[in-house]
C-alpha cells in the first residue's frame, strides 16, 4: 500500500499545483492584457503551440513505454510456464528411478516460485524499484540450485549423457527467463524523463491560464478539465510501470504457473 499512497500523494500534489498555475496564469494574463492592451497576446501562440507539443509527445512516449514494459513482463509468464513444463517432462527421459525424484524437486520449485509472487511487495522509494520477500527469494534459488546439482548428478553416468544434453538446457531455460522476470521489475525510464513530465505539465497549466485570460472569462469547468486530464495521464503512466503495487495490475497472468504446477502435481 506504500507505493499506492506515494503516487496518489504525488498525484493529488501535481493536481493541486496545476489548479493553483491555472488560476495563477490567468491572472498573469489579464494583467498582461491591461497593460498593454488587445493586442499584446499576439506572438504567444506559437510558444504555447511547442511547450504543449512537446508535453504531448513526452506523454505519447511515456504510455507508449510503459504499455510495452507492461506487456513484456505478462510475457515472461507465459514464457517461463512454457519452459517450466519443457523441463518437467524431459526430465523423464532420465529413467523411471531418477525421475520422480527430480520432477519432484522441480514442483517444489515451481511452488516456490508461485509462493514468492504471492507475498506482499514492498516499494523502494529512493530507488523506485519494488520489494519482494528475501527469504522467499531465498528459498527459490536454494532449490534451483538444489535441483541443478541433482541434475548434473544425474548426468554423470554414461547412459543419461544424451539426455542431458536436452534436459539441462530446458531447465537453464526456466532459470533464465526467471531471472528475466526480475529484471524486468527494474526497467523503468530515468527519474529525468518524470521530472520532465512533471514539469512541462505544469508549464502548461502556467500557459493555458495565461491564454485563458484572453477570452475575458474565467471556465473552472475547462480549468478542472484541464488538470485532471494532466493528473490522470501522469499518474496512469506512473502505475503501469509498477503493476503489482498499484490499481492497473497483472496478477490475473499468474494463474499461468499456478495451472502449470497443478498438471504436474
Amino acid at each position: 500500500m506504500g507505493f499506492v499512497f506515494f503516487s496518489l500523494a504525488i498525484s493529488t500534489a501535481f493536481l493541486a499545483c496545476s489548479w493553483g498555475l491555472l488560476v495563477y496564469g490567468r491572472a498573469l494574463g489579464a494583467r498582461h492584457l491591461s497593460e498593454r492592451g488587445s493586442n499584446a497576446m499576439a506572438g504567444l501562440d506559437a510558444v504555447e503551440g511547442v511547450v504543449f507539443a512537446l508535453l504531448g509527445l513526452m506523454l505519447a512516449f511515456s504510455v507508449s513505454g510503459a504499455l510495452q514494459r507492461f506487456d513484456e513482463r505478462r510475457q515472461f509468464v507465459v514464457q517461463e510456464t512454457n519452459a517450466l513444463n519443457t523441463a518437467y517432462d524431459r526430465l523423464g527421459l532420465l529413467g523411471p528411478t531418477t525421475a520422480p525424484e527430480l520432477k519432484a524437486k522441480l514442483r517444489s520449485y515451481v511452488e516456490a516460485r508461485i509462493a514468492l509472487y504471492d507475498q506482499p511487495i514492498g516499494f523502494d522509494f529512493l530507488q523506485g524499484r519494488e520489494l519482494y520477500s528475501e527469504s522467499y527469494e531465498a528459498r527459490t534459488l536454494a532449490l534451483k540450485t538444489e535441483l541443478m546439482a541433482d541434475v548434473v548428478a544425474a548426468c554423470l553416468p554414461e547412459g543419461y549423457r544424451a539426455a542431458c544434453s536436452i534436459v539441462v538446457p530446458s531447465l537453464n531455460s526456466a532459470f533464465e527467463i526467471a531471472q528475466q522476470r526480475k529484471a524486468a521489475t527494474e526497467k523503468h525510464p530515468p527519474v529525468a524523463v518524470f521530472a520532465m513530465l512533471f514539469s512541462l505539465g505544469l508549464a502548461g497549466s502556467l500557459l493555458a491560464g495565461f491564454g485563458m485570460a484572453a477570452g475575458g472569462q474565467q471556465s473552472r469547468i475547462h480549468m478542472a478539465a484541464f488538470a485532471f486530464a494532466l493528473t490522470l495521464a501522469l499518474y496512469v503512466v506512473t502505475d503501469m510501470e509498477f503493476p503489482r503495487l498499484g490499481f492497473i495490475r497483472m496478477d490475473a497472468f499468474d494463474h499461468y504457473l499456478r495451472d502449470a504446477y497443478t498438471q504436474m502435481r
